[in-house]
């Protein structure tokens, strides 16, 4: 009983830590854009305000209509310009005081969404990790026209998530580290695959591989969690995890069943 009691609350704080950072991925990703947006107009601006010096002195010293024309026009883009440049202002202060994400509801029979979804919003969240992002090659290789799903879509992002950042840790440090990442379908159901080009796993961490606390890399903050997690989820789901891993290879299966799709 004690120990159920230990997996219940156990699975309960991974999802609660799964939604902050599936919150803070979309903050990471929204701030990146606003930035691009902010510079970009900055730098429009201060080409306007020369562009308009320039004009302002031929008005002067060669006066025409045609350049009357072209200064009110530039005018009025400037004023369209200054709100565009207060409304990214506010998006980044409105980013600033976001602290908490509202509460993600799994709605009965709810939203449909795809497995393509979720892989791709997990490798943008990952990339967040600069190692990831710029040090990572990433192929993605998504099936089309998959079936929506309607269920569990909190737990395949956990299990996404887990087992990306388990793909990234086995690259760590590597010159061409890549990961794969790929969707298709399988029978009735949907398989997904991630693999990375690290060292593979040893015989010993094979044999505890999803077994809870079981890490070589415990002594570095890592619980032995992750994968225990994976499958403890991927069961629930009425899923299957499964690895195959050799020097150079190691690859993650996951078939999501059909009844993810049923309301």
């Amino acid at each position: 009983m004690q120990a159920e009691k230990w997996e219940e609350a156990y699975l309960a704080q991974s999802q609660d830590a799964a939604l902050g950072r599936m919150f803070r991925g979309i903050i990471h990703n929204l701030s990146g854009v606003i930035q691009v947006f902010s510079l970009h107009t900055d730098l429009s601006g201060m080409m306007l305000d020369k562009a308009m010096a320039v004009l302002e002195q031929m008005r002067q010293t060669c006066p025409s209509p045609e350049v009357d024309t072209l200064h009110d026009l530039l005018s009025r883009r400037a004023d369209a310009l200054s709100q565009m440049q207060s409304r990214v202002r506010q998006s980044q202060h409105i980013l600033q005081r976001t602290l908490i994400l509202p509460e993600f509801r799994q709605v009965p029979g709810g939203v449909p969404y795809t497995v393509n979804s979720v892989i791709e919003t997990e490798v943008e969240f990952m990339s967040a990790d600069s190692t990831f992002k710029h040090k990572v090659g990433k192929k993605i290789v998504l099936a089309e026209a998959l079936p929506p799903l309607t269920r569990f879509q909190l737990e395949l992002h956990q299990i996404m998530h887990i087992l990306l950042a388990n793909a990234l840790e086995a690259v760590q440090g590597m010159e061409g580290a890549e990961v794969v990442v790929e969707s298709i379908k399988e029978g009735e159901g949907i398989g997904v695959r991630v693999q990375d080009n690290g060292p593979g796993l040893s015989s010993e961490a094979a044999a505890h591989l999803y077994e809870p606390f079981h890490s070589t890399k415990l002594g570095e903050g890592h619980l032995g969690l992750g994968l225990y997690l994976a499958k403890t989820l991927i069961s629930r789901c009425g899923g299957e995890i499964s690895c195959e891993s050799s020097p150079g290879c190691t690859s993650f299966r996951l078939f999501v069943p059909p009844e993810a799709m049923q309301a």
